[in-house]
Parts: structure tokens; C-alpha cells; sequence
């Protein structure tokens, strides 16, 4: 059973991504939150900016393929299993998914993006989505950031709770929209 707040603030989180436009189409995209040894994720192929009663997955952090869990589970287990963060954002981010695709760290164009971001961590693998290799590096890639972006596939956040991990977000897409367009004057 998903306790009610963490249901509440999923779906206030998930309707802000989709108000700001930070997931692409309205199933794409997870987040999850963890509790000790429970792990509450967006169900496969539920609307993140829409979330309904049952589109939360109650998982224990030891089971490795929970049923009806986003495809995704691994890398935000990975990541419980190997830091601190106790939530993870994934968004398939428009502007960071266009400045991934060199494969390249991101370097901030912009002052706010430079406080937040000396660079923005790209792995660049070979199979984006929910893969055993971006599983293995994304925890050592999101520490000193909180953020990492797979290229041509979206940025992860972590954080400690749901709002910072969302600011990180649109940390991300602010500095990756800006480097996009000062390139394009």
C-alpha cells in the first residue's frame, strides 16, 4: 500500500513535469521514492503528469524486477543501493537530450547554470533505456551533482525528497535550453 503523501506529492510532482514540459510524451518518464526497504515507483506506462490510484509500485529495494514497475527500476535501485538519495526523477528533458548527444559533459553557457553546474555529467552508453550498463554507472555519476543526463535519452536527478529533485530537473533543462539557444543567435 503507498502511503498517501508520497502518492500526493508523486502527482503533484508528475503534474508539474508535464505543466513545464519536461517529458516528452505522456508516458514517458519515471520517478520513485524510497522508505527503508521499500521502494514506491510509477507504474509502467502510466501518464506522469496524471497519476490515478494503483500507477505507484510498491517494491522492496531487494527485489530486482518488480512486476508492473517502470522499466526503469534498475538504475533508481542502483542508485538507492549506492548513495544516500532517497528519490529519483527521470525525464526525458527536450533540451538536455539535444546537448547529450556528442556524448559530451555539459558545460553551463549561463551564470545560474555555472552555480548550479561547474559541468553536467553525460554518460554516454551504448543502450540508453533501463540498461545494466547505465545501472552500473549512473550512482558515481549522479553523486557530486545530483543530475547526470544519458545522452539522447533524459536527465536522472536524485535528491533527498521529490521538490529538490524536480529543481535539479529543471536546473538541467534551464542551462541546456540556454546553451541550446546561445548558440542560435
Amino acid at each position: 500500500m503507498v502511503p498517501e503523501e508520497i502518492f500526493e506529492e508523486m502527482e503533484r510532482i508528475g503534474r508539474m513535469l508535464e505543466s513545464r514540459g519536461l517529458i516528452l510524451s505522456a508516458r514517458s518518464g519515471n520517478m520513485s521514492v524510497r522508505v527503508g526497504d521499500k521502494a514506491y515507483i510509477k507504474r509502467s506506462g502510466a501518464m506522469m503528469g496524471y497519476l490515478r490510484e494503483g500507477d505507484i509500485v510498491e517494491a522492496d529495494i531487494s527485489d530486482e524486477n518488480p512486476e508492473g514497475a517502470s522499466v526503469e527500476y534498475k538504475v533508481h535501485r542502483a542508485i538507492y543501493l549506492n548513495t544516500d538519495f532517497k528519490v529519483v526523477i527521470h525525464a526525458h528533458t527536450p533540451y538536455a537530450i539535444v546537448e547529450s548527444m556528442d556524448g559530451n559533459d555539459i558545460e553551463p553557457a549561463d551564470a545560474e547554470g555555472r552555480y548550479y553546474f561547474y559541468r553536467i555529467p553525460v554518460l554516454d552508453v551504448e543502450h540508453a533505456i533501463s540498461s545494466d550498463e547505465v545501472a552500473e554507472k549512473i550512482p558515481e555519476a549522479i553523486k557530486p551533482y545530483g543530475a547526470v543526463v544519458v545522452k539522447a535519452h533524459g536527465t536522472f536527478a536524485a535528491a533527498m525528497n521529490l521538490e529538490d529533485a524536480f529543481s535539479r530537473i529543471t536546473e538541467v533543462e534551464s542551462a541546456c535550453m540556454l546553451r541550446y539557444l546561445s548558440r542560435s543567435k
